[in-house]
């Protein structure tokens, strides 16, 4: 008994165009016959790809909703960590930035006291230099 393209397909759970790259790709060895059809031993196929064990051929299909509770716990567990963590930073970086501006306001406090203190102070103006001439430009003038 030997497997037709379509028969050999659906013993494996492949598509026609799979089978046919293994068979062109020299993976399967094959016979073609004077129809253009090709005849698959069945341990040539075997060799290469899985039987499907149902034995009807056909391919199985996952079904949603299958196996999906328990990784939908994981990934909601994951975002709430994810969450917790984000607003943790945020409450570290609000903290950070209210203690920055406490601090530029102390700072600024401080430069501003400074500076008036300075001009309000009596510190002397500063007197023009006289600016001497030399005795001989005076007597060229």
């Amino acid at each position: 008994m030997s497997y037709t393209l379509g028969e050999a397909a659906k013993a494996t759970g492949k598509s026609k165009p799979t089978i046919a790259r293994a068979i062109k790709r020299s993976l399967i060895s094959a016979t073609k016959t004077l129809d253009g059809s090709y005849q698959i031993d069945p341990a040539e196929l075997s060799r290469v790809f899985q039987l499907a064990s149902n034995g009807s051929g056909t391919m199985k299909q996952s079904v949603p909703g299958e196996g999906d509770d328990e990784s939908l716990v994981r990934l909601l567990a994951e975002r709430d960590r994810l969450v917790m963590e984000q607003a943790e930073t945020i409450r570290d970086l609000r903290a950070r930035l209210d203690t920055s501006e406490a601090e530029r306001r102390r700072v600024q406090e401080r430069l501003t006291a400074l500076l008036t203190h300075r001009s309000s102070s009596s510190v002397p103006a500063v007197q023009p230099v006289e600016v001497r001439v030399p005795w001989w430009r005076r007597l060229f003038q």
